[in-house]
Formats: C-alpha cells, sequence, structure tokens
C-alpha cells in the first residue's frame, strides 16, 4: 500500500489587483478587484514507503505548493493526498511529529564553496547530526 498518496490535487489562489498608478491605489482601498491563479491543477502520484523521488519542473509548475500540502502548511482548494494515513492539513499535530521539511534556495549556497561544503555549513548551522 502506497505510503504518500496524491489524488487529483489542486490548488487556487486570489490575487487582489489594482489599476496602475495613485488613482489606481485609492480605488483599490475601495472595491478590490481579484483573479485567480491555479498554482496547482489536477497532480496526482503514489509513492511507496521508503521511495525516492525527484520532483522537478520549471518555475510556477506547483512543486513548492505541493509541497506544502504534503506538509500540512497549505489547504488544498481540490483533490485529496495522506501521508502515512494521515490527511497532512487535517492531522497537523500527528503529521509534523513524524516528518521534517526543509526549504531552500539556491541563494542558501555560497558561490565560493563547493555544493557539499554549504551543506555541510548548513548542517552545523541547524545542528543536524553527521549521520543523518
Amino acid at each position: 500500500m502506497p505510503y504518500i498518496v496524491v489524488d487529483h490535487l489542486s490548488k487556487d489562489f486570489s490575487i487582489a489587483t489594482r489599476e496602475p498608478g495613485a488613482l489606481g491605489a485609492v480605488k483599490g482601498l475601495f472595491s478590490r478587484k481579484t483573479r485567480t491563479v491555479e498554482a496547482l491543477k489536477d497532480a496526482s502520484f503514489s509513492l511507496e514507503e521508503g521511495e525516492l523521488v525527484g520532483y522537478i519542473g520549471p518555475n510556477g509548475a506547483g512543486k513548492s505548493t505541493t509541497i506544502k500540502i504534503l506538509s500540512g502548511i497549505l489547504t488544498p482548494t481540490s483533490g485529496h493526498c495522506s501521508v502515512g494515513s494521515l490527511v497532512p492539513w487535517q492531522d497537523r499535530i500527528a503529521h509534523v511529529a513524524r516528518i521534517g521539511v526543509v526549504f531552500g534556495q539556491r541563494t542558501q549556497l555560497w558561490w565560493d564553496l563547493p555544493v557539499i561544503e554549504s551543506f555541510n555549513l548548513l548542517r552545523d548551522i541547524y545542528r543536524v547530526p553527521e549521520a543523518r
């Protein structure tokens, strides 16, 4: 039985828009217009316990949104997922006690150090045991 199940997961965000300029800013105080952005659309996959996966795609493809849903940070607009039989956003306290998630960007790496040295430095900063 799969440990992680993602079934038709989608996440939409409502973004405020306004007309340009000072007049647009003032109008925005009284009547706000919004547009919907699909951050994740109909993602489905499953992973067995211990299975490794690379989740790659272009900027804006929904990678971080998926991970945030799987870690319980975000609630999806539609679809369902479970991690070890828990629904991350419903069983958040029990779920986060069992997982670890690190979000990082290339900007966290030092340009003059090899990548492994940057990782070792971050490991020391965050006191992650070397064996892990």
